[in-house]
């Protein structure tokens, strides 16, 4: 069991102050990974660089909430895959959602999954609540709101099936259950076991 320190945005800015506190608190009362959702707030690229700051201060791993929207444009992904290798971090990192990759050609998705690949990045995709969430406003060829599973495996890139909402608002079902998450994974994204 790991403690996450989510901090929610923004974690940049003159509106930051009070959450990078949390986050500061939440590392020194002995969470052990940072957490965060950069690509909800204003300044995403500086709120991975803030980070992984805080992560390497505590030599602790990172797993932030990233691109978890259909918009193409959103890779804040690809942020993190720059820290890591401009950086040097080696504490590990894992990007959940990634739905965006899901949205790009697959030429781009082979070439992004490259570059998650060569950062040693896990990807965690999050099938009950992404296919909950993702796609409402689409009333025929709903997207399904997953990552590019078959460029991401092809390339390497460690890839496990996560839950980060259960019985709450913004997905309404579920049981916790690894099994019951990762088939829903494998049927949904049309992907072997």
């Amino acid at each position: 069991l790991q403690i996450v320190a989510l901090t929610r945005a923004p974690m940049t800015g003159p509106d930051a102050d009070a959450d990078r506190r949390v986050l500061a608190d939440a590392v020194e009362a002995g969470a052990d990974v940072v957490g965060g959702c950069p690509h909800l707030g204003p300044g995403a690229t500086d709120s991975v660089a803030h980070a992984f700051e805080v992560a390497a201060r505590a030599g602790l791993p990172v797993d932030l909430h990233t691109d978890e929207t259909l918009d193409p444009s959103m890779l804040t992904v690809l942020d993190m895959a720059d820290h890591v290798r401009s950086a040097g971090f080696d504490h590990g990192v894992a990007a959940s959602h990634c739905v965006s990759l899901g949205m790009q050609s697959p030429a781009d998705q082979h070439r992004i999954a490259g570059q998650i690949a060569d950062a040693g990045i896990a990807v965690l995709p999050q099938p009950q609540t992404n296919l909950y969430l993702q796609g409402r406003g689409h009333p025929t060829a709903t997207p399904r709101g997953l990552t590019a599973l078959r460029a991401l495996r092809e390339a390497g890139v460690v890839v496990a099936a996560g839950a980060d909402n259960v019985q709450d608002p913004y997905n309404l079902v579920g049981r916790f259950d690894p099994l019951e998450t990762a088939a829903l994974l494998v049927m949904a994204g049309h992907v072997p076991p």
